[in-house]
């Protein structure tokens, strides 16, 4: 039950949680329905399996580094793993936006990395700082 107090465990939820929405929001939209990627007028995570698979990755470290909170440093790695994922999502959906930026416009979703990108970030600064609190008093003793 002490894990669900640690603000690092609210941010990772809310990372997690925030990401479910990128499953609703999509990146991108076009007027008119257009080839490829933009088929239903939208850019989602349905239109390619490299942002599916970024999406539920992040979903996945961020849900799974909660319950890691024994283990700080791996829990600071996964972390760091999950920025990186989420960065790779962001500039995929980056460059797919790009590619078609002439005939759409952008939406809520490409905000949503955005975001988790900085809960991530501020769930690892407070790991950091416990890790620093144990050391702190282990050198105490």
């Amino acid at each position: 039950m002490g894990q669900i107090q640690r603000i690092q465990s609210v941010y990772l939820f809310l990372a997690a949680a925030i990401a479910g929405l990128l499953f609703s929001l999509p990146f991108a939209v076009a007027p008119v329905q257009q080839e490829g990627v933009f088929l239903d007028g939208m850019l989602n995570l349905n239109d390619h399996p490299v942002l599916m698979t970024l999406a539920v990755l992040s979903i996945v470290l961020s849900t799974g580094t909660i319950f890691l909170f024994n283990n700080r440093n791996l829990q600071m790695n996964l972390g760091k793993l999950n920025i990186l994922v989420i960065a790779g999502l962001l500039s995929f959906a980056g460059y797919l936006f790009y590619s078609f930026m002439n005939v759409a416009s952008v939406s809520g979703g490409l905000i949503i990395p955005l975001i988790i990108f900085v809960l991530v970030f501020m769930a690892n600064r407070n790991i950091q700082k416990d890790e620093n609190l144990v050391r702190d008093s282990d050198r105490l003793r």
